[in-house]
C-alpha cells in the first residue's frame, strides 16, 4: 500500500511538472506574440515616416518657396516638410539651435498660404500663384 501511495504521489508530481511546463511555454507564447506585434507596430511606423520629403530643399521647390523667402529669410533657417499630401503642404523654418520659428501652411486646392511666426502670429495669408 506504501509504495502505491508513493507511485501515485509521483505521478501526480510528474504530471503537475507536465501542467507547469506547458503553463510556462503558453506564457512564454503569448511573451513572444506581443514582442512581435511590437515589433511589427515599429516597423510600420518607421515605415510611415518614410514618405516625408527630406529636411532641406532648394528655394523654388515649391510654390510657397518665393514667398516663404520674402516674408521671412528662410536662409537663416532649416526647413522641414512635416506633412506633404494632395491637400495640404506644412512647413516649418527653425532657427540654427533647432527651434522651430515660422511654420507655413499651403492649402493645395485653393492656393492659400499662411505664414505664421510662432511667437507674434499670422505673418501672411493671400492666395499665391501655383
Amino acid at each position: 500500500m506504501k509504495s502505491l501511495f508513493m507511485s501515485s504521489a509521483a505521478g501526480a508530481l510528474l504530471i503537475a511538472s507536465a501542467v507547469g511546463t506547458d503553463a510556462a511555454n503558453m506564457t512564454g507564447g503569448a511573451i513572444n506574440e506581443q514582442e512581435s506585434e511590437s515589433n511589427t507596430k515599429i516597423a510600420q511606423t518607421e515605415k510611415r515616416d518614410t514618405h516625408v520629403p527630406r529636411d532641406d530643399f532648394s528655394v523654388g521647390m515649391y510654390p510657397e518657396s518665393d514667398i516663404l523667402d520674402e516674408q521671412v529669410d528662410s536662409d537663416d533657417y532649416q526647413m522641414q516638410v512635416v506633412e506633404n499630401n494632395s491637400d495640404i503642404r506644412i512647413i516649418i523654418l527653425k532657427d540654427e539651435y533647432g527651434q522651430a520659428q515660422f511654420k507655413s501652411v499651403f492649402e493645395k486646392d485653393s492656393k492659400m498660404l499662411k505664414v505664421i511666426d510662432l511667437d507674434q502670429g499670422m505673418i501672411f495669408k493671400g492666395v499665391i500663384d501655383a
